[in-house]
């Protein structure tokens, strides 16, 4: 059994710009935000993983009323993001006005990204291929 992942890892991967999935060694899943249990199988003998940065864009929302941590960075889209690997992740989405979401179609080919915020924050972004 592998060690159980945890999200502040992820977050941490993220805020070093080195964005990893958790693998299924059993079956091959790839699950983002990691899990200690397999979603295929049930396994939890999991593995990080390099990911190859490509997706599709699977759906959007732009936020312009933001939790009062995040205020200062509205208006920004959060978008799903299904990966090449079959996952799909959360993320922000760069590379648009948040202010022209009609601008934007859906199953686009995205290309991953990082957002550093004023705050310091360090975002999972994806951008157009």
């Amino acid at each position: 059994m592998s060690e159980k992942p945890t999200i502040e890892q992820y977050k941490a991967k993220i805020t070093e710009q080195k964005f990893q999935a958790y693998k299924c060694i059993g079956c091959g899943v790839v699950i983002t935000p990691p899990s200690g249990t397999c979603y295929g199988c049930g396994s939890s003998d999991m593995e990080w993983i390099d990911v190859s940065g490509k997706g599709t864009l699977v759906s959007f929302t732009v936020i312009h009323i933001a939790p009062d941590d995040f205020a200062d960075e509205a208006p920004y889209y959060v978008a799903i993001i299904e990966l090449e690997e079959g996952s799909r992740v959360t993320c922000r989405l760069d590379g648009f006005d948040p202010l022209k979401p009609e601008e934007i179609s859906l199953g686009i080919p995205v290309v991953l990204t990082y957002i550093t915020e004023e705050s310091g924050r360090t975002y999972l972004a994806f951008k157009p291929e």
